[in-house]
C-alpha cells in the first residue's frame, strides 16, 4: 500500500465516528441517508428488511419519481449522445435496457433525430405498465416500444444500459443471455464500481428501498470479456461517485461507462 492509499484510509477511518454521528443525527430528523447497509449479495439486502417494506423498483408508484428531472440532458449523457451518433449514422435498431419511461429517448429527443432509430425498451413490469398508460395519454412518444422482457426484444444494433446495471437482478452476462442475439455494440453508462469485492447496499427511493450494486471492477472487466466483448472507450463519471453514510469506512464508489465491441469487431 502506497503512502497516498495509506494516508487515505487513515482520513477515512478517523472521520468514521462524524458521519456515523450525522448519519444518526439525520435519521432522528426524519431524513434517513439515501444509501444505507451494505451486504454482498442483493438477496442478503432485501432479506435485511422488515416484511412491510416497499422492496425494489418494481412497485407501482416508483415510475414517476424523478422522472422530469430524468427526462433532462446531463453532462455524462454526452458520451452516449457521440457513440449513438458515431456507430449508428444512418440510423438502426436500439434497445435501451433499464430505459424507465423513455426518459433517455425523450432527453436525446432535443438533440438528434430520433425519428431515424428504432428505439425498443425493456424495463421492469411496473415500469412498462406506467410507461403504457402515459403513452395512452400522449406523454410519451408513441415511437417507443416497450417490452417487460428482454426475450421479447427485437435483435438489436446497438445496446444502450445508462443507469441500469447497480439494479440488475442478474449478472450483466445473464442479462445478454437472453438477448436473441448479442448485439454489435453495447454503451453502458454509470456503472457503480470499488476496488475490491462487490457490495450491495439500499438505496432510498421514494418509500421503497432498492438494492444498489457496486460491482468489483476486477470482476467486471473480467466479466465482459467472457461475454465475447472488449472495452473500446472509457470514461469516469466523477459527479456520480456514491458513499454509503452507515458504512463511511468503505470507499466512495466510481462511476464510469463504457463502449463495448464484439472481439474482432472494430468501430
Amino acid at each position: 500500500m502506497g503512502l497516498v492509499s495509506s494516508t487515505k484510509r487513515a482520513l477515512r477511518l478517523a472521520t468514521t465516528p462524524i458521519k456515523l454521528g450525522e448519519t444518526y443525527l439525520r435519521r432522528l430528523a426524519g431524513r434517513p441517508p439515501r444509501f444505507s447497509g451494505a451486504w454482498p449479495t442483493r438477496d442478503a439486502a432485501l432479506a435485511s428488511l422488515p416484511p412491510q417494506a416497499v422492496k425494489g423498483y418494481d412497485n407501482d408508484g416508483v415510475a414517476e419519481i424523478s422522472f422530469e428531472y430524468m427526462t433532462q440532458v446531463f453532462a455524462w449523457d454526452y458520451p452516449v449522445l457521440f457513440w449513438l451518433k458515431e456507430l449508428l449514422p444512418e440510423g438502426g435498431c436500439v434497445l435501451d435496457a433499464g430505459g424507465h419511461m423513455g426518459t433517455k429517448y425523450i432527453a436525446f429527443s432535443t438533440l438528434l433525430p430520433l425519428d431515424r432509430y428504432e428505439w425498443n425498451i425493456v424495463d421492469l413490469p411496473a415500469i412498462i405498465r406506467a410507461a403504457r398508460a402515459e403513452q395512452a395519454t400522449g406523454r410519451i412518444p408513441e415511437a417507443i416500444r416497450f417490452v417487460e422482457d428482454a426475450v421479447e426484444a427485437p435483435v438489436a444494433d446497438l445496446l444502450i444500459a445508462s443507469g441500469l446495471l447497480q439494479y440488475l437482478d442478474v449478472t450483466f452476462a445473464d442479462f445478454l443471455d437472453r438477448l436473441q442475439e448479442p448485439p454489435r455494440y453495447i454503451v453502458l453508462n454509470k456503472v457503480a464500481m470499488r476496488n475490491g469485492p462487490q457490495v450491495v447496499t439500499l438505496e432510498r427511493i421514494g418509500a421503497a428501498s432498492v438494492p444498489y450494486c457496486i460491482r468489483c471492477e476486477r470482476e467486471f472487466l473480467a466479466e465482459i470479456a467472457a461475454c465475447g466483448y472488449e472495452v473500446r472507450d472509457r470514461w469516469e463519471i466523477a459527479e456520480l461517485s456514491n458513499a454509503i453514510s452507515t458504512h463511511p469506512w468503505l470507499e466512495s464508489s466510481a462511476s464510469h461507462g463504457f463502449l463495448l465491441t464484439k472481439k474482432a469487431e472494430s468501430v
